[in-house]
């Protein structure tokens, strides 16, 4: 079983600043996300990665790059990291959400999965996520940090399924802010076998909640 696992949510892109949900859309950090991602990825960078995983989509694929630049280390594209879905609600923002499908948009906001708009549930999510990260503590060995970039909606879901809730049960966490990490250690004979020690992690010592909803 690894030491331990960070999840590092991507750089801010376009999309982020102008409040429009991504999921599952592809798109690139701006100048900001790459900024954000150099400066913290030093601080990363001294918690002894020993491998990196990251979603298939660009703006993941970036932020991981930075990191494993300054580790000399290859990157693991693993599809099952990737943003939770949004279907039709991709590229909007919460007005026109609302304006289109106000009973729906409602029902989000209360934590409760919106119908007939092809958004993926944060179980499904969650799963993909939490089985993607056990394949990687499997192939590891006792000493191994594993890294996985990816998204506040997956990162989050993925974490609380690692730490067996049910997501679509209990939405006491947020997404993390972009580029914000957070840190679990294992826990082999206990139950849930993960502890959250930090979330929402940006420079060594500083953790607070996360504030951007946009993933």
């Amino acid at each position: 079983m690894a030491k331990e696992l960070l999840f590092w949510r991507h750089g801010q892109t376009d999309l982020n600043i102008r409040g429009r949900i991504q999921g599952s859309t592809d798109c690139p950090l701006n100048g900001e996300g790459l900024a954000q991602a150099r400066e913290i990825a030093p601080e990363l960078a001294k918690k002894q990665i020993t491998k990196i995983y990251c979603s298939d989509l660009l703006r993941a694929k970036q932020t991981a790059e930075v990191l494993a630049g300054l580790l000399h280390l290859e990157v693991t594209v693993d599809p099952r990291l990737r943003e939770r879905s949004y279907g039709d609600w991709e590229k909007l923002t919460a007005k026109e959400i609302k304006d289109r499908w106000p009973a729906e948009f409602c029902a989000w906001r209360e934590g409760k999965q919106p119908e007939g708009v092809n958004v993926e549930t944060r179980l499904a999510c969650g799963m993909r996520v939490k089985e993607a990260v056990l394949d990687a503590v499997r192939e590891s060995g006792q000493d191994d940090v594993l890294m996985f970039v990816a998204h506040g909606g997956s990162i989050v879901n993925g974490i609380m399924c690692l730490l067996e809730m049910d997501p679509q049960q209990w939405t006491g966490f947020q997404g993390q802010d972009n580029c914000h990490w957070a840190r679990l250690i294992p826990r082999p004979k206990a139950n849930p076998p993960w502890r959250v020690v930090t979330y929402n992690g940006w420079i060594e010592g500083e953790t607070g909640l996360p504030a951007n909803l946009w993933r």
